[in-house]
């Protein structure tokens, strides 16, 4: 498919980019905002409960989250974390100049900025932030950044934000986060959902990391950016797909989601040609679910693909148990493609590996697969018996714990009763390019409520002429000026929005040559950090000083690579 069909399927795709800021605090402690990857000095385990709304409800993602019974561990550490992260005490003063960097950002991107600050709490329910909630202020309205063919990146909001813990494991019904990542100040940029293909969704995303990094007052580096995508097709649901690590990955995810959408509505429609009725499965009380214990066909036997769980032959009793699930009327969906080499199946599977914490894969098997892992057509005939389903019906076949597999049979049932509406609203992760899975449903509309622990923060006039003067020129600008000058055009997007483009400012005012300089910056010291010379422990007004010497006849070009090698290794100027 190429875009114009993607387009002509009505794909929507809209962004909310991540990307911590270059502060020296966290944003509610005096803690650095340093990783570690040696041991933890200490773990504290804890359990997320659902609680009843004001209005008397339960959030379906926290009652998904509880479904898990997740054990979560998080790790600490004495000299870099501190008891706000623990949520042991209330958050401290926000960080001034995380604040002064996100409005700076929002003011590159043309936005309104807020007259006063205010703290909210915004649930995080999967146990990456110890709290159960993210604090986060919007700190502007509206905006947009001009793009192409007289269109703009229409923006929604900047928040300002705490990043959450980062997850270092997941086996089963244990889960441990590291909370060095835990509120490092970060801003999240949302845009409205402006891409109409998936090219130009990674358009988007290239360009707002271009006036972001423009401002030199964000941090680059693995896990640094991170962008999260919201993708529709007519007649489907916004599905959010969390934390596309490369920007390069987005158009083929983009794509990927869009396709398989597209196969979801099928699916739907041919449920409906079947004339079968969603509201036989009901998915309350469950009394509509035909499950069997399906242990006895198996027992005494060792079947290849159960001995992720059953280590030898498979025995009743034991804690361990294969369970089947009747899905009337579902001959032949359960092998419908989705995308790639996706099925339906797959979609039923992620929600057991995360739901059900049936990870250890395959965790399913489907009256329409072939026989495989030592299973044969006796076995399928004897579930299908068992179930008493007929010659139109399906099953899922699952195994692991016994309580385990009580969920997971009731996930599939779910899944597959949300099947006769389309797209269901759930956000996914990426695996590959050309893969995501299920991670969790779709938070609701009111997950954000205010912070009583902060008082709102007056944005100032001091304030606002400190952003004013701090905003950098639209690197678009900046770099017709250079091409002006005879630079390269890869040469100058790569300066415009380099971390040296100071130094190629300072060596110009001492008197390099604008093509000169920025090509040495982006081209030369490239070479030398490549080649294992530390250029960022060069003072930067010594490192501007040495680049002019050429110009002003101090010294050959050709003699600069070695003189900026010796100041790295001495420490001093030139």
């Amino acid at each position: 498919m190429d875009d114009k069909d993607f387009e002509a399927l009505g794909f929507k795709c809209g962004l909310e980019i991540h990307q911590q800021l270059d502060t020296d605090r966290k944003l509610f402690c005096r803690c650095p905002p340093v990783y570690r990857n040696d041991p933890a000095h200490f773990t504290i385990i804890r359990h997320m409960r659902p609680t009843l709304s004001e209005m008397g409800t339960y959030d379906g993602t926290a009652l998904m989250e509880f479904k898990t019974k997740k054990n979560i561990t998080y790790e600490f550490y004495r000299d870099t974390t501190c008891s706000y992260e623990i949520d042991d005490t209330p958050p401290f003063e926000m960080d001034e100049k995380a604040l002064e960097i996100s409005m700076v950002i929002a003011s590159a991107m043309n936005c309104a900025l807020v007259d006063e600050v205010h703290v909210s709490r915004k649930q995080y329910l999967d146990g990456s932030i110890p709290t159960g909630f993210q604090r986060t202020a919007i700190i502007s309205l509206g905006g947009f950044v001009p793009w192409k063919d007289g269109r703009n990146i229409d923006i929604r909001q900047i928040s300002l934000e705490e990043d959450a813990c980062r997850e270092v494991r997941d086996e089963g019904h244990e889960i441990t986060f590291r909370t060095d990542r835990l509120s490092i100040p970060l801003v999240e940029v949302v845009t409205e959902p402006v891409a109409r293909n998936p090219t130009e969704a990674g358009e988007m995303a290239e360009v707002l990391g271009w006036v972001m990094r423009s401002t030199r007052m964000v941090r680059r580096g693995p896990g640094a950016t991170r962008q999260d995508v919201n993708v529709s097709v007519e007649g489907g649901q916004r599905v959010e797909i969390k934390g596309v690590p490369f920007l390069e990955w987005i158009p083929p995810v983009t794509a990927g989601e869009a396709v398989r959408q597209h196969n979801l509505l099928k699916i739907g429609s041919l449920l409906r040609d079947r004339k079968l009725d969603p509201s036989s499965m009901d998915v309350e009380s469950f009394s509509t679910m035909v499950q069997k214990d399906a242990t006895p066909i198996f027992s005494g036997r060792r079947i290849e693909l159960f001995e992720p769980w059953f280590q030898g032959p498979v025995e009743e009793g034991n804690g361990l148990d294969i369970r089947a699930v009747l899905i009337p009327g579902f001959r032949e969906i359960l092998s419908h493609p989705t995308h790639g080499d996706q099925t339906f199946a797959d979609e039923i599977s992620g929600r057991l590996r995360v739901i059900a914490c049936l990870d250890r894969m395959p965790n399913l098997f489907t009256s329409d697969d072939e026989p495989f892992g030592g299973l044969t057509m006796e076995d399928v005939k004897a579930v299908g018996k068992l179930l008493g389903a007929g010659p139109d019906d399906a099953f899922v076949l699952v195994w692991g714990p016994t309580a385990d597999t009580g969920t997971g049979v009731e996930e599939a049932y779910i899944r597959c009763r949300e099947a006769f509406d389309g797209v269901p609203n759930e956000t996914r992760q990426v695996i590959t390019p050309d893969m995501t899975t299920f991670e969790r449903i779709l938070p609701g509309p009111d997950r954000m409520y205010p912070d009583t622990d902060r008082p709102p923060i007056v944005v100032t006039p001091e304030l606002l002429e400190r952003v004013r003067s701090r905003v950098p020129r639209p690197w678009w600008e900046l770099k017709e000026e250079l091409m002006a000058e005879g630079v390269p055009s890869n040469v100058a997007h790569r300066l415009v929005v380099s971390p040296l483009l100071d130094v190629f400012e300072k060596a110009v005012a001492r008197g390099a040559g604008k093509k000169f300089a920025a090509m040495f910056i982006v081209e030369e010291l490239r070479h030398l950090v490549r080649s294992g010379v530390d250029v960022g422990s060069i003072d930067r007004e010594y490192l501007a000083e040495a680049i002019s010497f050429p110009a002003r006849g101090i010294s050959a070009t050709s003699a600069l690579p070695e003189l900026i090698s010796g100041m790295a290794d001495s420490g001093r100027g030139p």
